[in-house]
């Protein structure tokens, strides 16, 4: 049986934007890497970086994905 791994520094709800952009590539509304950080940026969503990758609260996240899809 394998132990799933839990990063001490990376908090349970984050997710890098990366992750999230191909989360996204797979629902019928794709978000850019790019545009999820300016998305992020412009709502007030605090971003973290862990090593080169940006990291967000994976529910603030659909929150500012489900916006910018209304807004388009």
């Amino acid at each position: 049986m394998a132990a799933s791994l839990i990063s001490p520094i990376v908090p349970f709800n984050e997710i890098s934007l990366g992750d999230a952009s191909a989360l996204f590539a797979e629902t019928d509304h794709p978000i850019a890497v790019r545009t999820l950080q300016r998305q992020c940026k412009a709502r007030g969503v605090p971003l973290t970086r862990h090593g080169r990758a940006d990291h967000a609260s994976w529910t603030d996240l659909l929150k500012v994905h489900a916006a910018w899809v209304d807004g388009r």
